[in-house]
């Protein structure tokens, strides 16, 4: 058996972030999730994901600033960054490529669309 794939997610609703993960653990990925900055740096600190999902709209810091920090910092670099929000897709993928993330995703499509998102973003970016 190989190794679970891992993804640090964060989202500042708590009843999504629970609905996106249990989705993505049911697709066989192993999940941390994080409501807050402070949550999500302290798990980079502690642990190594092999993709990250953020949310771009949030009180503490805006997704595109994380992703920004993360591939200029922190060892981080090479870690893919997959932006979601409820923007539309295009709009989603331009602010995306503007910023330097990997991918993007949209949350308009519903939970199981993003789980088979995920998991094409990671056949073609990671594995």
């Amino acid at each position: 058996m190989h190794e679970k794939r891992r993804i640090l997610l964060i989202d500042d609703s708590e009843i999504t972030l629970a609905m996106e993960k249990a989705v993505l653990e049911a697709r066989g990925y192993e999940v941390v999730a994080t409501s807050t900055l402070m949550e999500f740096e302290k798990t980079l600190r502690t642990w190594r994901p092999d993709l990250i999902l953020t949310d771009i709209h949030m009180p503490e810091a805006k997704g595109t600033d994380i992703c920004r920090t993360l591939k200029n910092e922190y060892g981080t670099q090479d870690i893919p960054i997959i932006l979601f929000s409820s923007l539309p897709d295009d709009e989603l993928s331009k602010l995306a490529e503007q910023v330097g993330a990997d991918g993007s995703l949209s949350k308009v499509n519903g939970l199981e669309a993003m789980g088979e998102r995920v998991d094409e973003l990671v056949q073609s970016i990671l594995w």
